[in-house]
């Protein structure tokens, strides 16, 4: 928890008579301070890793993760103080709940999402905050273009906001719902978290606690459910993975191994030989010309 007075950020700062709603794209640091809003904020980590920081709570943030804070919430984001070098970009998406709500007013369906409008003050409503992590890539698509839009407001560019913000809505609702029927759907979403975070974590350190975070599961949870889905131990998945990527790398660039190796996670060149052989049969380099024949055969 962060011990610190809260400020409230106003409205008027961001919104003019004409839009409900405002969109930006920063890079967090430690200059802005614990606050909320007079107004709802949907926020996205489009790169990097660090903290958020809401209410009592401190979590753990990275790439995919959606924020749904509704008036009133206090928090701050932190960038990794152990990652400097990649900085931690959120997109947020905020909006005066009333005007936004008379705006939508009368879209065909929208009364049943009744979840995702009361969870954004679109509707009565718990009125608490919400993390999710992008499982389809509709997080990011709605941010990456509605960001887009916004900043380049060619014709017709509100129109557009509003129909991408839709979208958004029904796949909130679809979240929630698998929440609440707690159903096999949900734990293979967790499961798909967890690989997805591992697919994109291949040149870093991995461990089964981050994993088991990303699938929100126990950690012991995690390790059966781990083994059940893919039939191998976690470290097993992450070496065939970690050489599966290699193989490309060594197909389809000039890097050299050790270059090789480390974007793939293994800076110990000589533990990357040895378990590139034990998997593939090969050495790298055996394994590159060995492909490199092939394709000039192939070519003649």
């Amino acid at each position: 928890m962060i011990k610190q007075r809260v400020e409230v950020t106003p409205s008027h700062i961001f919104f003019d008579g004409e839009l409900p709603f405002y969109i930006n794209r920063v890079s967090e640091s430690y200059e802005l301070g614990y606050h909320a809003h007079e107004f709802t904020e949907i926020s996205y980590v489009g790169e990097g890793e660090g903290h958020q920081y809401i209410g009592e709570e401190r979590l753990r943030v990275r790439r995919g993760d959606l924020f749904t804070l509704p008036l009133g919430a206090s928090h701050v984001f932190r960038p990794s103080s152990t990652n400097a070098g990649k900085p931690l970009v959120v997109y947020n998406f905020i909006f005066e709940s009333e005007r936004m709500a008379e705006a939508l007013r009368g879209f065909p369906g929208l009364d049943r999402l009744g979840g995702a409008l009361s969870c954004l003050d679109l509707a009565p409503g718990d009125g608490g905050w919400r993390k999710m992590q992008d499982r389809t890539g509709a997080f990011e698509t709605f941010f990456s273009a509605a960001y887009s839009e916004f900043a380049g407001r060619r014709t017709g560019y509100q129109s557009r906001i509003f129909a991408l913000f839709i979208v958004l809505l029904t796949e909130i609702e679809r979240r929630l719902a698998d929440e609440r029927d707690g159903t096999h759907a949900e734990r293979a979403g967790g499961m798909e978290d967890a690989l997805s975070f591992i697919r994109a974590s291949l040149a870093s350190p991995i461990t089964a606690a981050q994993a088991a975070e990303a699938a929100g599961l126990s950690e012991r949870h995690f390790y059966r459910l781990f083994a059940k889905a893919t039939g191998l131990t976690f470290n097993q998945y992450v070496q065939r993975l970690r050489i599966e990527r290699s193989c490309e790398l060594l197909r389809h660039t000039r890097l050299s191994v050790q270059e090789v190796g480390e974007a793939v996670g293994y800076q110990d060149r000589g533990y990357f030989l040895d378990v590139f052989k034990k998997i593939t049969g090969l050495a790298p380099r055996a394994y590159r010309s060995s492909y490199e024949k092939l394709r000039d055969e192939g070519e003649r």
